[in-house]
């Protein structure tokens, strides 16, 4: 089941780099797809993690089966306990970056499409020597 599902996320990052928009004299390395490929690098690791979490935890609830006395069946069943949970939230944090990872490869062309803001502000220096003044202004446009 593992295998299945780290195939499926390696064969969907390959289509969505095979249907990505035809390079142009631009970089291919941009913001988003870095981030886009970062983050389902992300969600293989974690997922390989989740499945590592819930094989121990099958482990040591085995041991707790076999437990002798309630104290050690106490403390095997609370680290078997410890491990599905973190298990869960392995694999939600998973998801949740190759849900945001995808979108980002996805949505990868618009980089070149944001509009540039300007952000400068003008200052006017003025000074009369006979009155003693200097005078400042800072102007910006709206």
């Amino acid at each position: 089941m593992q295998k299945q599902i780290c195939s499926f996320v390696l064969v969907v990052a390959l289509l969505l780099t095979c249907f990505a928009p035809n390079a142009e004299a631009g970089s291919v390395f941009t913001t988003r797809r870095t981030f886009g490929v970062l983050f389902l690098s992300g969600s293989v690791l974690m997922a390989k993690k989740a499945v590592d979490f819930k094989r121990d935890a099958d482990d040591i609830y085995d041991a707790y089966k076999l437990a002798r006395n309630a104290q050690n069946a106490n403390d095997l069943f609370d680290r078997a306990s410890d491990r599905d949970t973190k298990s869960q939230m392995s694999i939600g944090l998973s998801a949740i970056l190759l849900v945001s990872g995808l979108r980002l490869l996805i949505h990868s062309g618009i980089d070149n499409n944001i509009p540039k803001i300007d952000r400068r502000i003008n200052i006017d220096v003025s000074s009369d020597i006979h009155q003693k003044k200097v005078g400042l202004a800072l102007k910006r446009q709206f």
